[in-house]
């Protein structure tokens, strides 16, 4: 198991900082939310299956709330009171029907991925720590998609518009959103090349230098893929980056602390954007599994740079949970 550079005081004693400390609060709170939701419309479910994948949402639910329980302990936060142990009713309500009780589900699980999401980006001091929250958002992803799958098989997704093109026979079906989000995903594409081309110019160490060349094959990578899958559905294209860059800058007023700050700030930004790409692409099943592939590599590039950047000295150090303060 990896070891955090600065997740431990002097003593040998495991530190996280303030926000990995409300991180676990949060956490707890929308999972024992979670929790009564699943267990109180478990009441009125009618199809068998739907009911088989409530179950084993609230095994993964209790699982994770179990672990997360742990760490609020060891690090002696103030956690939210626990839901009922059940909620169970003896009567059936016919109106409450399948499609409304996956509905609400629904809503609650996006709303779950967004603060999971957060949780990770934001918690940089404890490595340990931000792999629980890995963990718990890629089995939260997979139940997702899960209830994504079956709400389609039936019929209960509503889909959104279709992306109209000026000769809809030569192109194939996305809706709005989708169309948006491949077009927001190159434009952000293309700023992340022209920023890090432009740094490459002037970065001091080659160590990061050439961590910066890697990072650029692999955007580069991704470009031509967004393209050529905008370019399939007919997606107008956003105006690409120069060729070349001349840097005209004196390299010494920009140091190599502070290009780093700025790449991990985009890297935060790009998990946000992934994430909604995910959420919001209902009608093409392939084109959300590519989402769902950029977002995983971007969390496993996020997670990389920030111990990359800590073994530096150039990550920011929060203030820690529980110190006094003088």
């Amino acid at each position: 198991m990896p070891v955090s550079l600065f997740k431990r005081a002097r003593g040998g004693t495991e530190q996280i900082d303030i926000q990995e400390a409300y991180n676990i609060w949060n956490w707890l709170r929308i999972r024992y939310n979670s929790l009564e939701t699943i267990q109180f419309y478990q009441n009125f479910v009618h199809d068998r299956d739907f009911s088989l994948l409530l179950d084993r949402f609230l095994k993964d639910v209790k699982k994770n709330m179990s672990t997360m329980e742990q760490e609020g302990a060891k690090f002696k936060i103030p956690v939210p009171q626990r839901p009922p142990l059940e909620l169970k009713f003896e009567a059936s309500i016919n109106q409450v029907t399948d499609k409304f009780i996956y509905r609400k589900i629904l809503a609650d699980m996006m709303a779950e991925l967004f603060t999971i999401s957060r949780a990770v980006r934001s918690s940089t001091t404890n490595d340990r720590l931000r792999k629980i929250f890995i963990d718990d958002m890629q089995t939260h992803l997979r139940n997702f998609e899960f209830l994504y799958k079956y709400s389609k098989a039936k019929g209960w997704e509503q889909p959104p518009p279709a992306y109209k093109t000026a000769n809809p026979s030569t192109s194939k079906q996305v809706s709005l959103t989708e169309a948006f989000h491949l077009w927001d995903h190159l434009s952000q594409r293309y700023d992340q090349v022209q920023v890090t081309t432009f740094y490459m110019e002037i970065v001091h160490d080659p160590e990061f230098k050439m961590l910066l060349q890697q990072g650029l094959k692999s955007l580069n990578k991704q470009v031509s893929q967004l393209e050529e899958k905008a370019l399939s559905f007919a997606v107008i294209l956003p105006e690409r980056p120069p060729a070349s860059m001349k840097v005209s800058i004196d390299p010494e007023t920009l140091t190599d602390n502070y290009m780093y700050t700025d790449i991990f700030s985009g890297m935060a930004d790009a998990i946000d954007l992934h994430m909604r790409s995910v959420i919001e692409t209902i009608s093409n099943d392939s084109l959300r599994a590519y989402f769902l592939e950029l977002f995983k590599d971007e969390v496993n590039l996020f997670n990389n740079f920030l111990k990359y950047g800590k073994a530096k000295g150039w990550t920011k150090v929060i203030p820690i949970y529980g110190e006094p303060v003088s």
